[in-house]
């Protein structure tokens, strides 16, 4: 691994230099490991060594613990959907990586299909994680008004000599942070999401800011070759989803696989299996690391969610986020004073590639899943909750059936066999299916 803390290298970067030299030239000659593709654990660890902003990052998230204690469910019924103002500040030092209107707009377009679950791939998410598959309900668009309250495209553009690691942006130095480090000023983290966009570090891909951190370094940090789905985007990381991945962990989430080389470790959500290990591939579908599952999965022992956006897995793979990681980035949304003032921010919105989600299956919450029985089904919607529930076999028989009247409630499958099912509730909003295993 090519990013490991360095003490003291922000305040004093030639302090380090040899050291970071001696590591580079060790890491490069490892033939046998590849550069972490995310570097968000380094700044984090890096930032850890500070008691102030340690203290900072504790209580965010104990702040974040308590919300979701009075909030189960991970979003209060009947809020508005949040639209998060972002800035995009383009670092180049040529004309190649000063990318394009396009291809920023492509990123923003692919956020909101990302975290409103209307991305095209969601058909490829395996049936024992559709169900569980969430619409996180943030939206997300260019600022329409600068800091100083001047119309904005929701977009900077400086150019620059590089960064402070041999001309290279990175977590070391949150040199693509400030003006005086070769990069921009944040704007007000409490009125937009910063994004940084310029050269990283070779193999380095993005990193961001958990929540709690510092106002002047809260943000995300993409690699010009990884942002958005045209122009400068090298492969595999083509689709726009590096973004998702640190926008996740800047609402608070972790690595799938909770950081470790063991099935020791924790990503603190319950519906996200164990995993040994990230994955490293275009989809290792097939990939079962670990036993040791939360109580939520029961008996049965799914797979690793490699297709998830906290994973490593390619681009073409990543096309979810679960319900537990939902309830955990609202928890961080409605408790971090920085996040929940964007609830009321003045950025104003360039209106660039926010839909409309339809009414349908993303506003049901169906858990658990799989389930020995006993199902809870919550309506997220806006339309009437009369509605007609049944449950049908996989020869088409309608095997269930009932009337609901509210917008949360039970149903007792105990009787029924356990086998694959599908779960159809009809309503004035229109059919909405979902795969239900029942054990």
């Amino acid at each position: 691994m090519i990013f490991t803390y360095l003490s003291g290298s922000k305040k004093n970067p030639m302090r380090h230099i040899f050291t970071i030299l001696v590591c580079l030239l060790l890491s490069l000659s490892a033939t046998a490991q590849s550069p972490e593709p995310c570097g968000t654990m380094t700044a984090y660890d890096h930032q850890q060594q500070d008691p102030v902003l340690a203290a900072r990052y504790a209580a965010a998230r104990q702040a974040a613990a308590a919300w979701r204690a009075h909030n189960p469910s991970g979003r209060i019924a009947g809020t508005p959907v949040l639209t998060i103002p972002v800035v995009v500040h383009v670092l180049y030092k040529n004309a190649a990586q000063n990318i394009s209107n396009a291809q920023i707009y492509s990123q923003i377009d692919i956020l909101n299909a990302d975290y409103r679950r209307l991305n095209a791939d969601t058909l490829n998410t395996p049936a024992m994680f559709d169900s569980i598959a969430a619409d996180i309900e943030v939206e997300f668009c260019l600022a329409s008004i600068d800091p100083d309250g001047n119309p904005s495209n929701g977009i900077t553009r400086t150019s620059t000599s590089g960064g402070q690691l041999f001309g290279f942006f990175s977590p070391f130095f949150e040199d693509a942070k400030f003006d005086t480090l070769g990069g921009h000023d944040a704007w007000p983290a409490d009125q937009y999401l910063n994004m940084w966009v310029c050269e990283a570090f070779p193999g380095l891909l993005g990193y961001a800011q958990f929540p709690g951190g510092d106002p002047a370094t809260d943000g995300v940090v993409i690699s010009y070759q990884a942002f958005g789905n045209t122009g400068t985007v090298t492969a595999p990381s083509t689709l726009g989803r590096t973004a998702s991945h640190e926008v996740g962990h800047w609402m608070g989430l972790y690595h799938i696989w909770g950081d470790d080389q063991d099935c020791t470790g924790s990503d603190s959500i319950f519906d996200t299996p164990n995993a040994t290990v990230a994955s490293s591939s275009d989809c290792e579908s097939s990939r079962n690391s670990c036993s040791n599952e939360d109580a939520f999965w029961g008996a049965f022992d799914p797979n690793d969610m490699v297709q998830n956006y906290m994973d490593y897995s390619h681009d073409s793979c990543m096309n979810m986020f679960s319900l537990g990681q939902k309830a955990r980035m609202h928890s961080f949304l409605n408790s971090d004073p920085m996040r929940m003032a964007l609830f009321n921010s003045p950025a104003g919105c360039n209106l660039v590639g926010v839909p409309t989600a339809p009414r349908g299956a993303h506003d049901f919450e169906i858990y658990p899943n799989p389930t020995d029985g006993m199902v809870r089904v919550n309506y997220l919607g806006s339309a009437r909750p009369e509605m007609s529930v049944e449950l049908i076999d996989l020869a088409g028989r309608v095997v269930y059936h009932y009337a609901a009247t509210d917008y949360s409630y039970s149903l007792d499958l105990s009787v029924l066999a356990a086998g694959i099912y599908t779960l159809r509730i009809t309503g004035e909003a229109g059919v909405s299916t979902r795969k239900l295993i029942l054990e």
